[in-house]
């Protein structure tokens, strides 16, 4: 599932800096809403585009800024995936982001990139984990607030790969989702939706 629907959702965004925005926009969109429904949410937001009624408060202001900073984020994510830059200085351009906290900062750079993972609220339960570990503590110290994020990135990808990396969490996580939730015809299903949601592509 991750080899395939992963590489295709990295394929439509290397695109263009609008397509790179616009999984970036998915992301926000994601945040403490079912997955099932994203796919609605993203229609609206082409429809309405930064008026949509889904972009809400912090989201509209992510989005806004993910706008303005879309041919950066763009040349980031690509130099990212060449080896120019370390995955962790793209992981704190995601953290830039208004309403990107840690998890869906690494779900933006395993969309862009096939790197990092998304340690969701279903795999925080699903495999007891501690949230606390990675939460970024905020200090007016500007030197001692960049050592706190550089040190709880280190702890997220740590976890990560303590979890079985990346493409095993994607994986188990959409069989979890397809489990509990009688929405998905099975794990293929929602690992695809990751497509769809973008390009409209139901297969």
């Amino acid at each position: 599932m991750f080899d395939t629907h992963q590489w295709r959702v990295e394929n439509y965004a290397r695109r263009s800096a609008e397509r790179t925005a616009d999984v970036i926009a998915m992301v926000l969109l994601s945040i403490r809403m079912q997955w099932s429904t994203v796919g609605t949410q993203m229609q609206n937001w082409r429809e309405d585009g930064i008026h949509s009624q889904y972009m809400w408060g912090f989201k509209r202001k992510g989005m806004q800024y993910v706008h303005a900073n879309r041919y950066r984020l763009r040349d980031r994510v690509s130099a990212a995936r060449a080896g120019e830059i370390w995955i962790e200085d793209l992981m704190r351009d995601m953290l830039a982001v208004p309403g990107l906290g840690m998890v869906k900062a690494g779900f933006a750079c395993q969309l862009l990139t096939g790197h990092v993972g998304c340690l969701d609220v279903h795999n925080i339960k699903r495999l007891k984990l501690d949230p606390s570990e990675w939460h970024v503590r905020s200090y007016k110290d500007v030197d001692k607030q960049l050592r706190e994020v550089d040190s709880k990135i280190a702890t997220y990808m740590q976890m990560i790969d303590v979890c079985g990396g990346g493409e095993r969490l994607w994986d188990e996580w959409c069989e979890h989702l397809a489990s509990i939730s009688g929405t998905f015809k099975d794990a293929e299903d929602v690992s695809l939706r990751h497509v769809t949601y973008l390009t409209g592509e139901t297969s």
